[in-house]
């Protein structure tokens, strides 16, 4: 694949973001520990409140009490509106409640009504509140306590005021008390509810008194109206000599059954003619009949009208095809003219009926009248008119006497009239779990903030994490397989073990796992193509144990029998070289210079059994020399006399070095450390590779952690003796 791709994240891959959570399992259970710590601690920091609610039922419509009794005293009468019952909240929150309230329960040596400042509360929350407070009393006149108290109390009720809830649903008031305490939002609800009550109670007592006091004053006063009105009538009879019989008694009922009568034969007599006057200017003006029901009533005119338009109709129809002239439209016209006349006798005779009605009612009007003259002509003496006033005087008198009466006593009777009035329905309880801060919620929101942000933290350090771990990683990102993973040995027996001494160790445990991990590297690359005799092992960067590396899979080659050669190309760090104790002889810059043969820098390490050239002596021009035909020729010699070659090069980012080998190799092996290595430098280390990307074979991940391969979805893992220290840094 030419190619091969930056060094940007990955796609996005729920398996991997699992892995990446599961990874760092421990990350976010601690951030999420301690955001839930932090909530308790936050919680226990501020106060919890609790509530407690009491419903009063303020009118009870079902009761039935005597309206005339309940207007002068309750406000609910007729109708509760929202007016009155916005009244009874405001006296629910008023003032004057919450001073009683207040003083009833002591508030004013509650710290919880009572403002604090930060200093004062951390006295209180340490427990000395008491202390401080007999301090502060120390020194103070009578008068300055009392007016301290009065103070203190003032500010309770504020307090207590911002406490109370109240909201109206129907004719129930809902009473809502938040404190501290769950006793005392219940004790504060109840004494709201019961001075309220009380209030109330008492209220409606002193009305209950005004309004009979003040009956007992008009019964008083009409019954001595009465009695002097009736001592009036009968000083007055007894002087002017009029007796009370049954006749003069007929006569007023006379009187009054023919005024009576008078009064409706009158309306009758302005509603006729009125009604004939509207007809009269209606058919004098020619107007619309339609609007008189007189005219519109009669069945005689309404057929006659019916006719009139049907002969219009067809006049009109037969005037447009035939002319006016025509016989038949002369015929029709004549018919016309007849019902004309006929609706004019008709609405005449209509009109002459309402005339008479109207005649005979005015006649009927001035009989009664007559009658009513000749009957007050019996009654008109100035004694008897005298009597009659009187008379109605008392009448009227003892009516309202009566009434009064009976109002007054109907309260003195009813005893029981409160029960009938405001009372509790639903008493308030303890509340057994705090309002708010709601706990449950908090601790809700605080375990989600603290895994959100765990993941968070461990997607981003994911994200930020340095080179790569797993081969899919590293086949999304620069298109090239891994073909082995080197694990990372660490020492533990002796810090100063040498890269021979792993070398070593590895031969003589062949199926450890490191042995294990270079062996599935070689035979990889075998199996991957028929021909990769010369393998050039490179990285990026230094210190990646390509070195190492290269020695390794010269072991392990030789191990199974091929003959192998190691060439340490490196001309100017000389790790392999170094590493096998070759720096003061020969080597590969003397044989390119012509200054040595290759019997001369050729030598067998005892440890590896394969042969290896060294770097020889310093070459500042390095790059020229492996690039020259005797480096060329010496490769194709080695590969007649050898089946493995081996070529160790420096790192790819800081010298070129490695580039010119590149064409005479069968395979490429770029050597990544394992999460360490940046993705850029991978990147560009590929790039540099780009004209010989054909021969690159792919990525060995070196100093693997087996211990971590598990989170990074390996359902397999390393299992080996450790055997030194970390793969040498080569």
């Amino acid at each position: 694949m030419d190619d091969i791709g930056g060094a940007g994240a990955p796609p996005i891959d729920l398996f991997v973001i699992l892995l990446a959570v599961l990874r760092r399992w421990k990350l976010i259970a601690t951030i999420t520990l301690i955001v839930m710590i932090a909530t308790y601690g936050m919680l226990k920091l501020v106060p919890s409140h609790y509530k407690s609610t009491v419903e009063i039922l303020v009118y009870d419509p079902q009761q039935q009490i005597n309206a005339e009794v309940r207007k002068p005293i309750f406000p609910f009468v007729d109708d509760v509106g929202n007016d009155a019952m916005t009244t009874e909240i405001d006296i629910l929150k008023s003032k004057s409640v919450a001073l009683r309230v207040a003083s009833e329960l002591g508030l004013d040596r509650d710290p919880e009504f009572q403002p604090h400042s930060l200093p004062s509360e951390l006295v209180i929350r340490l427990g000395f509140s008491d202390l401080a407070r007999v301090f502060r009393k120390i020194g103070l006149t009578t008068d300055e306590r009392e007016d301290e108290k009065v103070g203190k109390l003032d500010q309770a009720a504020e307090g207590l005021i911002k406490s109370l809830e109240v909201w109206q649903q129907a004719y129930i008031l809902f009473v809502t008390a938040t404190s501290h305490s769950p006793i005392m939002a219940q004790r504060l609800a109840s004494a709201i509810a019961a001075d309220y009550l009380t209030a109330q109670r008492e209220a409606r007592q002193e009305a209950l008194q005004r309004v009979a006091a003040w009956l007992r004053d008009r019964v008083d006063n009409l019954q001595s109206r009465v009695l002097e009105t009736e001592a009036s009538i009968e000083k007055l009879k007894s002087e002017s000599g009029i007796k009370e019989t049954e006749s003069n008694n007929y006569r007023e009922r006379q009187i009054d059954e023919l005024n009576t009568q008078l009064v409706k034969f009158r309306t009758d007599v302005e509603e006729k003619h009125a009604r004939l006057e509207q007809v009269r200017s209606v058919i004098d003006a020619h107007g619309d009949v339609q609007s008189i029901p007189e005219l519109t009533a009669s069945a005689t005119l309404i057929e006659l009208r019916r006719r009139q338009a049907e002969l219009n109709s067809r006049a009109t129809g037969l005037e447009n095809r035939l002319g006016g002239h025509h016989a038949q439209v002369i015929a029709i016209r004549t018919e016309l003219t007849v019902i004309n006349q006929q609706i004019d006798a008709e609405t005449q005779h209509i009109l002459g009926d309402m005339r008479n009605s109207y005649d005979i009612a005015v006649r009927q009007e001035q009989s009664l009248e007559m009658n009513l003259q000749g009957l007050s002509a019996h009654a008109n003496s100035e004694a008897y008119v005298k009597l009659q006033q009187l008379q109605r005087v008392a009448d009227a008198d003892r009516k309202l006497y009566d009434s009064y009466l009976s109002q007054y006593n109907d309260i003195s009777e009813r005893r029981t009239l409160q029960d009938a009035t405001s009372r509790i329905i639903s008493p308030a309880t303890l509340p057994r779990s705090p309002s708010s801060p709601r706990r449950m919620v908090f601790y809700a929101v605080g375990g989600t903030l603290g895994l959100g942000g765990g993941l968070f933290l461990a997607f981003l350090l994911e994200y930020l994490r340095p080179g790569v771990r797993t081969s899919t990683e590293v086949e999304r990102s620069y298109g090239r397989p891994v073909v082995g993973m080197i694990p990372l040995v660490r020492d533990r027996e002796a810090s100063g073990t040498s890269d021979v001494r792993m070398v070593q160790r590895m031969v003589d445990e062949p199926l450890s796992n490191i042995g294990e991990a270079v062996r599935g590297i070689r035979i990889g690359l075998e199996l991957a193509s028929t021909n990769s005799k010369a393998i050039l092992i490179t990285s990026a960067l230094p210190a990646e144990g390509k070195s190492t590396a290269a020695m390794l899979l010269a072991a392990s080659s030789a191990k199974s029998g091929k003959k192998t050669i190691l060439i340490d190309c490196d001309l100017h760090r000389q790790a392999t070289s170094e590493a096998l104790r070759n720096t003061h002889r020969s080597g590969l810059s003397d044989l390119l210079r012509g200054t040595a043969e290759l019997g001369d820098v050729l030598a067998r390490d005892p440890v590896t059994t394969a042969y290896v050239i060294p770097a020889g002596s310093t070459a500042p021009n390095a790059a020229d020399l492996l690039m020259s035909h005797r480096m060329r020729d010496l490769i194709a010699t080695l590969r007649q006399e050898f089946d493995y070659i081996v070529m160790d090069t420096p790192p790819l980012l800081p010298v070129v070095d490695a580039l010119v080998l590149t064409t005479i190799v069968d395979k490429i092996v770029v050597i990544v450390e394992w999460g360490r290595t940046p993705r850029a430098s991978i990147a560009e280390a590929f790039k540099i590779l780009r004209p010989e990307a054909h021969r690159v074979a792919g990525v060995v991940l070196n100093k693997v952690d087996v211990n971590q391969l598990p989170g990074y979805g390996y359902g397999y893992g390393y299992r080996y003796r450790s055997v030194g220290k970390r793969l040498g840094d080569g």
